[in-house]
């Protein structure tokens, strides 16, 4: 004990000799403005004095602080910052906060919240008021955590530099265009880089507007590198929202909804995604990204999760010209992808619409789709999967080579509103298994041998996306939300009633919900849909 007490004191005697550009310090951010160099306690400087400064540093903000952006002088491609030594930021729930605009040659000025689409010249007459900055690269091989801090009106977040390592917790990413700069993904990880999010939202994320093609780039992208989400949310992306090229990607217990889809391939190395306990509902503009896809050999591995999509949001004109712009929404695998789900659920509401999917078009495909080669789709354990005008059960069954593919009853609890369209519930209710229906209890064993994993630390899953028990008298549910248990039969009312437990949880989710009547009339086609489609499109302008 003596020995020990001797040798703490001589290392703490021996630290305080060290030279100061040796220990790690703690820069305090108090200012509202961006700052520079050398104006002390603004950003700018607390991240010039990190950078000069060897060892882990700290960043704090004062609680809650906003820091305006738009007086920095941004460096290449409009990046604020680099952090090129370790570092921790502590945000306290500050906000970095730019105000990108644009004059249009209509006289409109647009901002982060009246979007439209940037043309300067020569190919346009648009006058660019305010250049969406874009917040931090980080170093190849520099370590970066991130504690409370939110982005609003910022092009992109981090990049992470080849062999960089970025964890983000409890953070948000809200309202981003690329006016005068290059539409890039909030977030991208390099060759041998690894980034972490948990706890983190984002949404109203616009990438494309500045070039339909950067919408695949995803509003979370990686090349040859790996993604740990959990407990995220993305939500009003028009993009899709993981795109991963090569190395693993884990997405467990996260919302993914009114957005682009995910998309996997290979590159130098293998690419894989594990959707686990998680809720994906692609609904976009831009009708390539409403799928979930596997291609060039990448691997989507889908458990315990719930995929729902409303066809009526999917556009099915020009189908001949381009079957890939129709095809295999919501599940593509071609050139050599494979798609494999168990005990998920996938719902294609309103599919059933006489004329919305026209003749010969497959909603689930594993095709070459012109060029190429196939895929593969496969239902490795239960699967609930919802049938179409083109795609029987039948047919379903050999498509996901499982005789024992679920396709009856109704798995989810949605409303109808008249003509014969029903729409989902605000999210996540509108994942909710109906309590009378085929997803109930479908997993036996669930807190044993089919204990649900997550694949990022391989610790089980005991909660749903409401925060209920993931498992009810040892059964676990189909899908991402697991249904309170309800005595049978009971009348619809009585059905809501019982839910009632789970809407604070709901709420504390998705304090923004939509209603799923006034999705934009942008993403669908009444034109090809006939009278059914039709009639929507009445109730939608009522």
């Amino acid at each position: 004990m003596r020995f020990q007490g001797v040798f703490a004191a001589s290392t703490a005697a021996a630290a305080l000799w060290l030279p100061p550009a040796l220990q790690a310090s703690t820069f305090e951010v108090t200012l509202s403005n961006w700052g520079t160099a050398s104006e002390e306690r603004s950003l700018a400087w607390a991240l010039a004095q990190a950078n000069g400064n060897p060892g882990a540093d700290t960043i704090r903000f004062s609680p809650g602080l906003t820091v305006a952006v738009d007086d920095a002088t941004p460096g290449p491609d409009l990046w604020l910052a680099t952090v090129s030594d370790a570092l921790r930021i502590e945000g306290r729930g500050a906000t970095l906060v730019g105000q990108p605009a644009f004059l249009s040659s209509a006289g409109i000025t647009h901002t982060k919240t009246n979007v439209d689409r940037f043309t300067p010249p020569p190919a346009g007459t648009d006058i660019l008021l305010q250049s969406a900055f874009s917040f931090a690269k980080v170093a190849p091989g520099v370590s970066l955590h991130i504690d409370g801090l939110a982005v609003d009106g910022l092009n992109g977040f981090l990049q992470l530099g080849a062999g960089a390592t970025a964890s983000v917790a409890d953070a948000a990413a809200r309202n981003s265009v690329s006016y005068g700069g290059t539409a890039r993904s909030l977030f991208e990880a390099l060759d041998g880089s690894v980034l972490n999010l948990s706890s983190t939202v984002i949404e109203r994320i616009h990438s494309p507007l500045l070039a339909v093609g950067a919408a695949w780039e995803g509003v979370i992208a990686g090349t040859n590198a790996s993604l740990n989400m959990l407990s995220s949310r993305i939500s009003q992306a028009s993009a899709a929202v993981v795109v991963w090229s090569g190395g693993v990607a884990n997405i467990v217990s996260s919302m993914m909804t009114e957005s682009g889809g995910i998309s996997v391939r290979d590159d130098s190395s293998q690419g894989v995604i594990n959707l686990v306990n998680s809720l994906v509902a692609p609904s976009s503009q831009n009708a390539d990204l409403q799928r979930l896809q596997a291609l060039a050999g990448g691997e989507l591995s889908i458990v315990a999760s719930t995929i729902v999509q409303d066809a009526l949001s999917n556009r099915y004109d020009g189908c001949v010209a381009d079957p890939y712009g129709c095809v295999g929404k919501p599940l593509t695998a071609l050139a050599g992808g494979t798609i494999r789900l168990r005990e998920s659920v996938v719902s294609l509401l309103n599919a059933d619409l006489p004329g919305l999917i026209p003749a010969g078009i497959a909603s689930y495909s594993d095709a070459a789709l012109g060029s190429g080669s196939g895929g593969t789709l496969q239902a490795l354990d239960a699967l609930w999967i919802q049938t179409t005008p083109n795609q029987s059960a039948a047919t379903l069954a050999g498509l996901f080579h499982s005789p024992a593919l679920l396709t009856s009853g109704s798995p989810l609890l949605v409303d109808a509103f008249g003509f014969g369209v029903s729409g989902y519930r605000p999210w996540p209710e509108g994942a909710s298994p109906n309590p009378l229906g085929p997803l109930i209890d479908a997993v036996a064993d669930a807190d044993g041998f089919n204990q649900l994993l997550n694949p990022i630390d391989f610790s089980v899953i005991t909660e749903d996306l409401l925060g209920q028990p993931r498992s009810r008298g040892g059964r676990r549910d189909l899908g991402a939300i697991q249904a309170e248990a309800v005595p049978a039969p009971l009348p619809w009312a009585g059905v809501v009633a019982a839910l009632a437990r789970g809407r604070r949880l709901r709420r504390r989710l998705h304090r923004d919900a939509v209603d799923p009547a006034a999705i934009s009339d942008a993403s669908a086609s009444p034109a090809a849909g006939g009278a059914g489609v039709a009639a929507v499109a009445r109730l939608r302008s009522s």
